[in-house]
């Protein structure tokens, strides 16, 4: 079996991948509502992140529930009233579900690439507050943190940098931080909640706050 993790508030869950296609397919059984594959699902590799997302729902839920897509490819569940959001990264997948609309997970290996790509999506006051004994992770942070925000937001032409911002906090492996949009006129604020570990980074929503 793979590292499975399950958290009840929010209820959320991650899948490390370990198993070939064939394998999870045998793990959902002959009668699986996910058989056959959809056709334009060929690679190995998007082969197992589909069948790992709704095996993970399967235990999440306790039961097989579809999953269906909004024309902009936000995920829902057509047959459940829970609200969902799915995430994936080098070998893991996660899974958020919550009652309340807004919902958005992400999750990021940890690696230097986001060094990289920094000025893309990094607002002058926000790297003003990062911690440079903590550099990757700080980042991965708000990285994450504004992949989440795109999420609930549901919005088109969304730039990282001008309509997604975070509110400077101090690092620590673990926590919550607020974030909100200029996206919209309603300037929505969220509060949003984070992990680090040796290996991920990952970050999902908590609730909706006043507007700004």
């Amino acid at each position: 079996m793979p590292l499975f993790l399950k958290h009840n508030s929010p209820l959320r869950g991650l899948w490390q991948i370990r198993e070939t296609a064939e394998e999870m397919l045998d793990l959902l059984g002959a009668d699986s509502l996910y058989i056959p594959l959809p056709e334009n699902i060929r690679t190995e590799k998007r082969q197992q992140e589909w069948l790992a997302t709704r095996l993970l729902l399967k235990e999440l839920l306790g039961e097989e529930t579809a999953i269906a897509y909004h024309p902009n490819e936000a995920p829902y569940l057509p047959s459940h009233p829970l609200y969902i959001s799915i995430s994936h990264t080098k070998g893991y997948v996660a899974l958020l579900l919550q009652e309340q609309p807004f919902a958005g997970i992400d999750i990021e290996y940890r690696g230097e690439r986001i060094l990289k790509i920094r000025e893309r999506f990094m607002h002058p006051e926000e790297e003003a507050g990062i911690d440079p004994a903590y550099e990757v992770e700080h980042l991965l942070i708000h990285w994450c943190a504004k992949e989440v925000l795109f999420k609930m937001i549901g919005q088109e032409e969304v730039d990282f940098k001008k309509h997604l911002h975070v509110v400077p906090f101090a690092y620590a492996c673990s926590g919550t931080i607020d974030v909100y949009e200029t996206r919209t006129p309603q300037a929505a604020r969220f509060q949003l909640a984070y992990q680090v570990t040796s290996d991920y980074v990952w970050v999902w929503s908590c609730c909706r706050n006043e507007s700004r």
